[in-house]
């Protein structure tokens, strides 16, 4: 029985509009087509709204037609008044995400994924309302923002990995946008760098005897953002000085990367690896320009490597 009345509603409302459609076409309402037009939307809205509460409440899908077609009645409305801003249409994606807020809380262990477009639409909602005022960079953080809230709500649901990656990431990357803003945008840099490292850390920090691996990346990119850091806030200096002093900081915060890994999970490689690292920072303090150096080094490391190859075969 409610599928015939939605059915019957259903044709009766699309006969109409179709009437109203060849009218228009015939060259008939045609001063009043914005108004009828702006009647019949708003009527699809009510009557989906009423066919939704009717079907039940789990139908969540019905409220698609009710909510696009209430934005479309509002924006012709707008028309019809001759409004032209660009906020005007946000009512659409708010229709659009309705539907999925109600999906959300009817189930929120089934229906998590409904949060990702969720998040979407508050994004073009939100944008559409503040374009106009806002500059492009603070909608850039705003997106990245939303997108972070939203992957964070989805693991806060569901504990999956991936989201909360997903949402820190977001999260790092909606500062860059307002540090390019200020008058030092070249220090997003450091943010990025440092914002890569904290993670691994994180990681390695949950469960150190199983995630040593962790510290290498996070204990190098921590490294240079650390040199990005020197070079950016001290560059104006003498550049030969801060040369120096960024490549021994670079090959000292290796060096102590591995040597943790050394002394805590005692992996005997890690000590060659930090040994290495601890002599190039000797030698960069004492050269400085370890660009004339670096072929030198390969040379002696692959002679290195030959002796020991062809000692082994004589012995």
């Amino acid at each position: 029985m409610r599928k015939n009345l939605a059915r019957i509603f259903g044709g009766i409302l699309l006969i109409a509009a179709g009437v109203v459609a060849l009218l228009q076409t015939q060259g008939y309402l045609t001063d009043l087509a914005p108004n009828i037009w702006m009647i019949i939307f708003a009527a699809i809205s009510v009557l989906s709204l009423v066919f939704y509460f009717i079907s039940g409440v789990e139908n969540w899908g019905l409220l698609f037609p009710a909510g696009i077609f209430a934005a479309l009645a509002f924006l012709l409305g707008m028309v019809v008044k001759g409004v032209d801003n660009p906020a005007m249409a946000a009512p659409l994606f708010v229709g659009i995400g309705l539907p999925f807020v109600v999906a959300f809380l009817l189930d929120r262990k089934r229906n998590w994924w409904a949060l990702i477009p969720i998040g979407v639409m508050v994004f073009l909602t939100v944008v559409l309302l503040v374009v106009e005022s806002t500059p492009g960079e603070v909608i850039g953080a705003a997106l990245f923002f939303i997108l972070a809230i939203t992957f964070g709500l989805v693991y806060v649901a569901r504990r999956v990995t991936w989201a909360a990656i997903v949402a820190y990431v977001m999260l790092v990357l909606g500062f860059t946008p307002l540090i390019a803003m200020s008058q030092r945008p070249e220090l997003a840099g450091i943010v990025v760098m440092f914002g890569i490292a904290l993670p691994f850390l994180l990681i390695y920090l949950r469960n150190p005897e199983a995630r040593w691996w962790a510290l290498i990346p996070g204990g190098i990119t921590a490294t240079v953002g650390l040199v990005v850091a020197i070079v950016l806030l001290f560059g104006e200096g003498n550049p030969a000085f801060l040369e120096r002093i960024s490549g021994v900081v670079m090959y000292l915060g290796i060096a102590l990367t591995f040597v943790a890994i050394w002394l805590r999970h005692h992996q005997r490689w890690a000590l060659w690896v930090a040994v290495g690292a601890a002599v190039l920072a000797i030698i960069s303090a004492i050269v400085g320009d370890m660009e004339r150096l670096w072929p030198w080094l390969l040379v002696i490391v692959g002679v290195l490597l030959l002796y020991r190859a062809f000692r082994g075969k004589t012995s």
